[in-house]
């Protein structure tokens, strides 16, 4: 069951990508990422898959709430994606991109 939903979050409020890393833009990383304001959500994910919750600074409005995302990195999004690509909807398609990105640099 946590599978399911965790997919359904993954599909509505995050983002899975193959991205550079910030300083020597030639390193790529499979990331997976989550953003809200419920905390609890985002432990949540922690607690079942592991990665790293963090504190987002950039606030839009002064009275707004407190963004929070999650992030799985690297190698670490490979069985997560495993596990939750059956239920993917929307997400289906990146989550099978980074895996096989993993694959193939494996393969070599």
């Amino acid at each position: 069951m946590i599978r399911a939903w965790t997919a359904g979050i993954i599909d509505g409020e995050g983002c899975i990508g193959i991205y550079q890393t910030r300083k020597d833009k030639i390193t790529k990383r499979g990331v997976v990422q989550v953003g809200n304001t419920d905390f609890r959500m985002l432990q949540t994910l922690q607690n079942n898959f592991g990665g790293g919750i963090y504190q987002n600074s950039r606030r839009k409005r002064p009275r707004s709430k407190p963004i929070w995302n999650w992030m799985l990195v690297g190698w670490k999004t490979v069985p997560f994606l495993i596990k939750i690509e059956p239920y993917l909807v929307c997400k289906k398609e990146k989550a099978r991109d980074v895996i096989n990105f993993y694959k193939c640099r494996a393969n070599r």
